[in-house]
Formats: C-alpha cells, structure tokens, sequence
C-alpha cells in the first residue's frame, strides 16, 4: 500500500510541470484569440458607424423632406392636369381623369396585377417598401462587378425612382431610393402606390415608332384594345415589357415591326412571366397552357 501510494505521488509530482505548461499555452491561445476578436469587433464598430454616418449624409434630403410633399411628388403624373394630386382619394381621380390614358383600379385588368405582382414583386403585399434580401444580393453583384443581375427593387422603389429620381448609378441615389420607399409605403397604400406606377411607367414603342407610357396607352398601342380587356396571355406580355421596355418591345423606332427572331426575347420574357404566375398560384396550369398557345404576335397592332 506504501509503494502504491508513493507511486500515486510521484506521478502527481511528475504530472505538475506538464499541467503547468498545459496551462501557460492555453491561455496564450485564449489571449491571442481574445485579441483578434477585439481587434474585429473594433473594426466592425468602427465600419458601422462610418457606414451609419456616411448613409445619414447622403439622405438628408430624403430624410427631411415633409409627408405631403413626397406624397404630391410621388403621385403627380405630367399628363394629367385635370387631377388633383392633393386628393385623399387619388385613385378616384384617376378614375375620373378626363385623360383616357390615365386609369386606376375599375379600368386595369386584374390579369395585369397578378402578372405584374408575380413577376416584379411577388412579396408586394407584405414587404414594407423594400426587400433586404435582394439589396444584399444586389450589393454583392456590385461589389464583385457580377453581370448576372437579378434585379432588387420592388415596385415602391421603381415608382420612388421614375418619380423622384434619375437612373444614374451611385450609391447616393440608391441610399435615397431605399428611404424614399420606405416613406412612401407611409404615405400611399398599397394600391396607390401600384396604379400610380402602372399609369407613369414606360412600356417601349408603339405601331408609329411612338414612346408609350402607362397600362392603358400600352393596351391600346399594342393590342388595340383597353386594359380591363387584357386576357392573361397579353397581360404577361405586357408586364414582360417593363424589366426593359425597348428590348422586349415589337416595334422598331420607325413602328414597323421587328423580326420573328427579335419578337421572340419578349415572348420568351412573356413565358417567364406566365411561368412565375402559376408558381405564384395566380393562374391554373390549365390557364397556363391556354395563355401559352395565345398567339401574340398576330394579335399585335400593325400600321
């Protein structure tokens, strides 16, 4: 018992040195550690704050700027001088606009709303004005210069930047577009925001080699026909123009139209929109396949 017990000490004794050295290299590591995390959660601090500070630079404008005026300046349409822009109940206005080519919610086909919420912005309903996933995303493809762009902007923001601002781009007028969206999701409902936008935005050329701007001159321009009439087959069509209105458009800058192997980059974006409608549920595959077999390109105005 003697011997075991001496034996237990001695490997005790024996051990300490180890132990020590065990010691001293792990909390060199932990120190070592700690101090990068330090210097990282520094540097973070440091990034975010200049980040903060150089953001809140460059939207002072769209921070100070006062509710009623963005509201004016978002919903104020050139064309239409008949409608008052101050009106709580602008929709109303467009409605009643004595300018044809202005329309608001009894006069658009719902087909357009769906084509236009499945494909552009299928999470319009329940975002607050922008999605930060896709801002990441497009952050991402700029800072590695990516070609492959997938696009970040809801509807609120391309109405924010048709109506507000110019298509240059710096980081100035994307720091703006994102507070202006959020604004604007303040001061417009949801269904302001969506026919003031489908009424101002551009839709490529007509039969006359003419610019088209607004759902209703585009109906009427491409289809001969007004826009509560659109089937979905020209509803996606349509709404396929707007991701670029000259490419996809069928006419060439003297109206006549473009060539089959041409007509077809809008049809192939018109089956994209189809396609994102029936995975958004918005259609039956049945509708689908129907708007698929739709003959577009006989069914377009011609001179």
């Amino acid at each position: 018992m003697k011997n075991q017990t001496y034996d237990s000490s001695n490997n005790y004794f024996t051990s300490q040195p180890s132990f020590k050295r065990f010691e001293y290299i792990y909390k060199k590591i932990k120190r070592f550690f700690m101090g990068i995390f330090s210097i990282f959660a520094c540097t973070f601090i440091i990034t975010l704050a200049v980040f903060v500070f150089y953001f809140n630079h460059l939207t002072q404008e769209a921070i100070h700027i006062s509710d009623t005026k963005l509201r004016t300046e978002l919903l104020t349409i050139s064309s239409a001088e008949d409608i008052n822009f101050h009106s709580k109940s602008i929709l109303l206005e467009y409605e009643h606009s004595q300018n044809p080519l202005i329309v608001g919610p009894n006069e658009v086909s719902n087909n357009i709303i769906k084509a236009l919420t499945s494909s552009e912005d299928s999470l319009y309903f329940k975002h607050n004005g922008i999605l930060p996933k896709a801002i990441i995303r497009a952050i991402g493809q700029d800072i590695f210069n990516t070609d492959d762009s997938t696009g970040g902007s809801t509807i609120t923001q391309q109405l924010v930047k048709n109506q507000m601002l110019t298509n240059e781009k710096t980081y100035s007028r994307k720091a703006n577009e994102l507070i202006l969206a959020l604004r604007a999701e303040k001061v417009l409902t949801k269904d302001e925001i969506l026919y003031t936008y489908l009424n101002i935005v551009p839709f490529g050329r007509d039969k006359n080699g003419a610019n088209i701007t607004g759902i209703a001159s585009a109906s009427y321009s491409v289809f001969g026909k007004s826009s509560q009439n659109l089937n979905v087959a020209e509803a996606a069509y349509l709404v396929g123009m707007l991701q670029s209105p000259y490419l996809y458009t069928p006419y060439k800058i003297d109206g006549s139209l473009k060539r089959s192997n041409d007509i077809q980059i809008g049809l192939n974006r018109q089956h994209y929109v189809l396609k994102r409608m029936l995975v958004e549920g918005k259609i039956s595959k049945k509708t689908f396949e129907q708007a698929e077999q739709y003959d577009i390109k006989a069914n377009l105005m011609t001179k």
